[in-house]
């Protein structure tokens, strides 16, 4: 998501690894999975310590669905969450913030943005690198009557990176879907190109394969 005010530019998103999931990671945990299983564990828990102490009543099954339902968003939330990257282009203080939002604390790398000089997509092909663990999870998924999409399939992932100075780059974010990623790109390249002083060639798109 790519949001503009007062001469910042913004860019938000929680695609930002250019990584194949393991294969049970992908087939079998979910976030949502994980929030549900973790807030039933703690349910469960809690309704064994009170029936060991006291006599059963429907206060305990009361209690029981009070935190499972409660605990859901709860751990969806605090411990589950997704992850963003934001990246912060500041014409007016001159400077480039690249954020990531972890589990307890915010990763930030600031840098002027007179060092960024480019912006471009890179392509990268993953392919299977377990196929026996893709077919037991196909197996199991099977039994469960679900269909993973492009489960076990060779992927292409289109990453959009900041060109620095010094010769590095900052991949900002990384996507299956070529569109996406090329609109994000046209906006910041745009917001580059206006920036007083600078000069305006050699920002056009750059595509290399890997």
């Amino acid at each position: 998501m790519l949001t503009s005010k007062d001469g910042a530019l913004v860019f938000r998103t929680s695609l930002f690894s250019a990584e194949r999931e393991s294969v049970l990671h992908k087939g079998i945990y979910s976030k949502d999975f994980a929030s549900a299983l973790s807030s039933l564990s703690i349910a469960c828990l809690v309704y064994a310590a009170l029936a060991l102490n006291y006599r059963r009543t429907i206060l305990f099954h009361v209690v029981f669905a009070i935190i499972f339902i409660g605990g859901y968003p709860l751990f969806r939330t605090f411990v589950f969450k997704d992850r963003f990257l934001e990246a912060l282009l500041d014409r007016t203080r001159g400077l480039a913030e690249i954020s990531v939002t972890g589990l307890i604390k915010r990763e930030t790398e600031s840098l002027p943005l007179s060092a960024v000089k480019n912006v471009l997509i890179e392509s990268k092909k993953i392919g299977v690198e377990n196929p026996d663990a893709v077919e037991f999870v196909e197996k199991i998924s099977a039994q469960h009557g679900t269909v993973i999409p492009g489960f076990g399939e060779e992927k292409t992932f289109f990453m959009l990176k900041l060109k620095l100075a010094d010769g590095t780059d900052r991949m900002i974010y990384a996507d299956t879907e070529m569109q996406g990623v090329i609109d994000a790109h046209e906006e910041i390249k745009n917001f580059l190109e206006a920036r007083p002083g600078e000069r305006q060639h050699d920002r056009g798109t750059t595509l290399k394969n890997s």
